[in-house]
């Protein structure tokens, strides 16, 4: 059975907003502006003084160089060891949403724009129009969503900030890439449904018009706040303090793993090795649990 099996003896003043898992350590920004490193089973390695102020989105490179935003309208990142934080860019526009492809950072913000951002440059804004509450990006595609619909962008090459849009499907934030393949781009995308309290999870093709696979109708009390894969399993949690697994993500419905009570309103999952998902919740504390 799925079980809560590490909490944080330490944890941040106020809630813990974001979460990423890097090199068997953990970072979780919260609303008291601080970037926590942990190790795998929890303990603090770490407390930076990142932000003046509450941090939306964490979002690390394949190169460990993590990134951060805040309500402050900056974007930090921190270098291995993680003793220093600089400032990317200062806006007035508030950036919700991160996401790295490789070495290559995507920002979006509350006026509609992703940017994205390769070795400390810009290097183009597209204007998306609506509001990017959660972000993902692969191969010349961005996946944006706010509280309808998910928008499926892809990048005009050679031109600065064009693109076209590839799909629009029914559905709000958050969303989460599925089952990665070789060459071509993961196979499903997941994200909450209108109603905020299921999920409904699309084929990942043009050529299938990206059509629904499945659909989790009412599987949380409450809205989902976040979903995170670890390439084989997904797993959804939000205000009704449950984080839940599912499985046989080929399959017309889902299988169920389990579900664990994390004591508080969850805000942002990662996941680890072995089966382990990271949980930040709403007193701050962090956890992991166990799905076996």
């Amino acid at each position: 059975m799925p079980s809560i099996d590490k909490v944080s003896t330490e944890k941040h003043e106020g809630d813990a907003v974001c979460i990423a898992f890097y090199g068997n350590q953990v970072f979780s920004g919260g609303a008291d502006g601080k970037i926590k490193i942990w190790d795998g089973d929890l303990n603090l390695i770490k407390s930076i003084d990142a932000h003046e102020s509450y941090i939306y989105a964490l979002a690390i490179n394949s190169q460990g160089k993590v990134y951060s935003s805040s309500c402050d309208g900056c974007v930090k990142f921190m270098l291995p060891p993680y003793d220093k934080v600089e400032e990317l860019v200062r806006c007035d526009d508030v950036i919700q949403a991160m996401y790295c492809e490789g070495d290559v950072l995507y920002a979006g913000d509350d006026k509609g724009v992703v940017s994205n951002w390769e070795n400390d440059k810009m290097l183009f804004k597209y204007n998306l129009v609506e509001e990017v509450k959660s972000l993902a990006a692969e191969k010349g595609w961005i996946y944006t969503v706010r509280d309808l619909d998910m928008v499926i962008s892809e990048v005009v090459q050679g031109k600065s900030g064009k693109y076209v849009t590839r799909g629009v499907m029914p559905g709000k934030s958050p969303l989460c890439l599925l089952c990665p393949t070789p060459e071509m781009r993961h196979k499903y995308v997941a994200l909450a449904d209108r109603t905020g309290k299921g999920f409904v999870m699309i084929s990942n093709s043009p050529e299938e018009q990206f059509k629904v696979k499945s659909e989790q109708a009412d599987c949380h009390e409450m809205i989902i706040n976040a979903f995170c894969s670890d390439g084989t399993n997904l797993y959804s949690g939000g205000y009704d303090n449950k984080v839940k697994g599912w499985t046989d993500m080929d399959q017309p419905k889902l299988k169920a793993l389990g579900e664990v009570e994390a004591g508080s309103c969850v805000n942002a999952l990662c996941c680890g090795t072995a089966n382990a998902v990271y949980i930040a919740t709403s007193d701050g504390v962090i956890r992991r649990a166990k799905f076996v």
